[in-house]
């Protein structure tokens, strides 16, 4: 079966696409390793979404060669081997939908649990992650049921002939997925800004550090571009031509946080761990060594300690900020100096 110049195109892009978010969620993985690092749960998210980007490159060649029931009608006479490759790319798309879902959303799981390493000893912001990740898991579960509710009964998502409907366009589980994805996204950006903001440091490290986790505002602007509202954009070609793309950016967003802090090597610590990265003190305020990590006081709430990773600790009161604070390590430090 020949395909057309936009079937050719969608078919390079979702290969190149592909390709980029394996090697940079594997890049992930192999730093990690030479920072002497053991995996933790979010790279073994990381793997479950390498897998799913290999499912979905190889599931959408054979629907964009053999095409689905999501056609002009009414449909041109079809024989029998043209129909069986139709019914077989139909339900490969069905499959597709929920791949990609699944994928979008462990992506933002990701996300999430660097947010949560960062923000390990800060109570509050703990209790809304654990309000973030209900809602994650409530949002993806809509998400998936809208994906099997458009077409009733289920068989016509496949059916080829007669006539299926336009129920096949999924609309209801576009704009379902458009807009869940744009608020949750919006979430994961607006989460760490407030203590962002605190922190007293200069403007230009602020700005890196919200830049470097507002780079989700990427995934709206894809998200919204799809929306059905935009001509063409249910067509099963635009589909998938912005879902590779989107695909990569959600890479790209969950993972460029995690190399950024695993790009340099520091000194092994007193405990003989290895730290990455330290940064100056600021206004008069000096870093001091604890257990082989700098830790300092050095924002605005002084109850708020920020430690060479860029771990934001909490403590209860002015005291004990002489005493060694209690707080987790983590290896996700995001500023170096200059």
């Amino acid at each position: 079966m020949a395909l057309s110049g936009d079937k050719t195109v969608t078919l390079i892009l979702v290969g190149v696409f592909g390709v980029l978010s394996e090697a940079l969620m594997i890049f992930r993985l192999v730093m990690r390793k030479v920072r002497d690092q053991r995996f933790e749960l979010g790279d073994y998210f990381t793997m479950f979404a390498i897998v799913s980007v290999m499912a979905r490159s190889a599931l959408t060649p054979v629907v964009l060669v053999w095409g689905n029931n999501n056609i002009k009608r009414p449909a041109p006479p079809m024989s029998e081997q043209e129909i069986y490759r139709r019914t077989i790319g139909s339900k490969l798309t069905l499959a597709n939908r929920v791949i990609y879902n699944n994928y979008l959303w462990v992506q933002k799981g990701v996300v999430l649990l660097l947010l949560s390493r960062i923000l390990a000893s800060l109570p509050i912001a703990q209790r809304i992650i654990q309000v973030y990740w209900v809602v994650l898991v409530l949002t993806i579960a809509a998400v998936q049921v809208t994906t099997f509710i458009d077409c009733r009964p289920t068989y016509l998502y496949w059916q080829v002939e007669p006539d299926p409907g336009e129920c096949i366009s999924s609309n209801i589980q576009l704009i379902t997925l458009v807009a869940l994805n744009i608020t949750t996204d919006a979430m994961l950006i607006l989460l760490p800004m407030p203590w962002f903001l605190r922190i007293k440091r200069s403007w230009k490290e602020r700005f890196q550090l919200m830049a470097l986790f507002s780079l989700g505002l990427f995934l709206i602007a894809i998200a919204i571009i799809r929306l059905p509202s935009y001509a063409g954009a249910t067509a099963q070609v635009n589909r998938n031509t912005w879902g590779s793309i989107e695909m990569f950016v959600a890479a790209f967003v969950a993972n460029v946080p995690t190399l950024y802090t695993l790009r340099r090597r520091g000194p092994l610590s007193g405990s003989g761990s290895r730290s990455y990265g330290s940064y100056p003190s600021y206004a008069g305020r000096y870093a001091r060594r604890q257990s082989g990590r700098f830790t300092s006081s050095n924002a605005d709430d002084p109850h708020i300690m920020v430690t060479d990773t860029i771990h934001l600790s909490y403590s209860p009161g002015s005291s004990q900020m002489k005493k060694e604070p209690m707080r987790q390590s983590s290896d996700e430090s995001l500023i170096h100096p200059q």
